[in-house]
């Protein structure tokens, strides 16, 4: 037998579920040979000062990438090594009845409760960009989930930004879903969206990869094998969790439901990943933007799923990119048209965004002659259309807009694509421009702006 090796989670059947699962049926044994001890913190944004005051550090813990990366920024290094569970369908902002709360701008001059650093704030920055809510006009009232309550059942909060399982127990107080990450109810735009890539993660400190680099790789086969149990036997899996984590039967599966469980490193992981770093730089919470090998590693996943790696490259252009009010183009850029009409596509899931977009549009006398909400229905308009102009979020529900991209210029490297996306990424944008992306206007915009800027570069 190995020597016992400590593991953190939290009681959190969002974050930590593969984690619990794993040691109630006691799978590290079974699986890898491994002698394991769990402990479990209170679900919250505390798990990175509670590791960095511990005396004796867990080889590894369950988190999101905020954790890994406020730990890099306090000198303990550590690496994702695998998503467990996409959870931005469980990050949700609820609003009290009574609150007055319709269209995302009656926010303004409300109080919304939310544990500081928690994740869901970026569905909110993103709400913002896509709705014109100015977030400054909001007052956020610094409460952990169980105060959100407490405070929202007194009526002291017209709404909180929490997670599942207290949004749930949030509506059975009289509250209303509102949206999530993944899941809009604002009146007027009821869809999915991707206001938020959002995973919790198993991560590891860099030391202990060094020192014991397959314990590491038993750990993933283990969560490989407590994700398959969660997608395939999710009853029985329900029964060993309820009581694990202290909720009913039907909150749990309540809030397994929103999320989707898979160790897919892609496109999306990168996204979320990086959307965290540069947020958390921006606001002063971290000091340095850390690059992406040293954020996290896929040699460990891949000795155990080589086809768990879908993360693209491609090829430097060696691209000059040139930057006017938020719009990003390549030097001496032409959008041909061949003298024809210009006809647009527009692919973004906000009904807000589309709408300015056709504004532009208009301004500049082209057509839109379609409309997509998600990655896959993008390509297939596009097929189906055969537009020159397409314009593209990154963001989006199902396939990513960095996948629509590259199978649209697989079939026709002539289209023009105008990327508009809130996720304003350096990597990300060179990775675009990269693949043969146009234009990229950063959220939010101003469709005159956009009109101009754009009627300047037809040819």
């Amino acid at each position: 037998m190995s020597e016992k090796i400590e593991l953190w989670g939290v009681k959190d059947p969002n974050i930590s579920a593969q984690l619990a699962l794993a040691a109630r049926l006691d799978l590290f044994k079974s699986e890898a040979g491994l002698d394991v001890s769990c402990k479990f913190l209170e679900s919250g944004t505390t798990m990175p000062g509670d590791l960095l005051k511990a005396e004796q550090k867990p080889f590894a813990f369950t988190q999101t990438p905020i954790t890994s990366i406020f730990l890099h920024d306090k000198g303990l290094s550590t690496k994702l090594l695998a998503p467990l569970a996409d959870i931005a369908g469980t990050q949700q902002v609820i609003i009290h009845e009574s609150s007055g709360i319709s269209q995302p701008k009656d926010l303004h001059g409300k109080q919304i409760g939310m544990a500081q650093g928690a994740a869901v704030y970026i569905a909110l920055r993103n709400m913002s960009k896509d709705c014109n809510v100015n977030l400054d006009e909001v007052e956020f009232v610094n409460l952990l989930p169980h105060d959100q309550l407490a405070a929202f059942g007194d009526g002291k909060l017209h709404a909180i930004a929490c997670w599942e399982p207290w949004t749930t127990k949030a509506q059975t107080m009289g509250g209303v879903f509102y949206f999530s990450g993944a899941r809009s109810e604002i009146p007027g735009m009821e869809s999915d969206v991707n206001w938020l890539v959002n995973q919790s993660c198993l991560i590891v400190p860099d030391e202990n990869l060094k020192k014991q680099p397959e314990i590491a790789v038993k750990l993933l086969k283990v969560m490989k094998k407590a994700t398959d149990l969660i997608n395939h036997r999710r009853k029985d899996v329900s029964k060993v969790l309820a009581s694990f984590f202290d909720i009913s039967r039907v909150e749990l599966v309540m809030a397994m439901q929103k999320n989707h469980y898979s160790m897919l490193m892609d496109g999306l992981f990168r996204i979320g990943v990086l959307a965290f770093r540069d947020f958390l730089h921006e606001n002063g919470r971290v000091s340095q933007r850390f690059t992406e090998n040293i954020l996290y590693d896929t040699q460990y996943l891949a000795q155990v799923d080589p086809t768990a790696i879908k993360l693209r490259t491609t090829a430097s252009r060696g691209l000059k990119i040139i930057e006017k009010n938020g719009v990003y183009y390549t030097e001496e850029l032409r959008l041909q048209t061949d003298g024809m009409h210009l006809k647009f596509l527009l692919a973004d899931d906000s009904r807000y965004v589309r709408l300015a977009l056709t504004q532009a549009v208009k301004i500049i006398g082209g057509e839109v002659i379609g409309e997509a909400t998600t990655g896959r229905e993008a390509i297939d308009r596009f097929l189906e259309l055969r537009p020159n102009f397409v314009t593209m979020d990154l963001s989006m529900p199902g396939v990513s807009g960095v996948e629509a991209i590259a199978s649209i210029l697989h079939k026709d490297p002539t289209v023009n694509i105008i990327v508009i996306s809130g996720t304003n990424l350096d990597e990300v944008r060179e990775e675009v421009f990269n693949l043969g992306v146009k234009v990229f206007i950063k959220k939010p915009f101003d469709p005159m702006n956009i009109a101009t800027i754009i009627g300047s570069l037809v040819m």
